[in-house]
């Protein structure tokens, strides 16, 4: 009976040890930096850098803005004010670049973005962070939750894709020329 007993242990310790082992985050070769949308993917909270980098790659694979070079060297400023250019964010908003995500300010950016407008009233006044939030959770583009709460940085690159499927849902699709009609 001990035998068996110190056999399920020492099988349940070393499922313990690979599972943790499985579970390391894998880092990038000695001498590679690190993309944005990695270092996002890892990080527990993301930040408002990181959703203003997400946003303007989007941009960027869209053709809305033209960029020389890549959105990592670019800086937190420049990064700004291509996104103010481009109306995607308030030009109001003193954020700094390491201020944790909230989810109102993720739904404001893919609101602008989409170029989904507020109604009557919220017209008058301009959209506001409230309106976004309940507009794209509505649209089913951000999960559920409250309008503070913190984003995540998968929660982020996970409505990245829905926000690309909404400006070219077909973007993917190759069509041969006897389906093109």
């Amino acid at each position: 009976m001990w035998r068996n007993a110190n056999l399920v242990r020492f099988v349940a310790t070393l499922l313990a040890a690979v599972s943790v082992a499985w579970a390391q985050p894998q880092t990038p070769a000695q001498g590679e930096s690190e993309s944005s949308s990695y270092a996002a993917a890892r990080r527990g909270t993301a930040t408002v850098e990181d959703a203003y980098r997400v946003f303007l790659t989007m941009a960027s694979n869209h053709g809305r803005v033209e960029l020389k070079g890549d959105v990592d060297d670019l800086s937190f400023e420049e990064v700004t004010a291509h996104l103010e250019a481009l109306c995607i964010i308030d030009p109001d908003w003193s954020y700094s670049p390491d201020t944790c995500l909230r989810r109102d300010v993720l739904a404001y950016l893919c609101c602008s973005y989409l170029g989904y407008r507020p109604g009557v009233l919220t017209g008058a006044l301009g959209m506001t962070r409230r309106y976004a939030h309940r507009e794209m959770l509505y649209r089913k583009i951000i999960p559920p939750g409250t309008p503070g709460t913190l984003v995540s940085g998968s929660e982020l690159l996970s409505v990245a894709p829905r926000v690309s499927r909404r400006i070219d849902p077909k973007r993917d699709v190759q069509l041969k020329d006897n389906q093109i009609h």
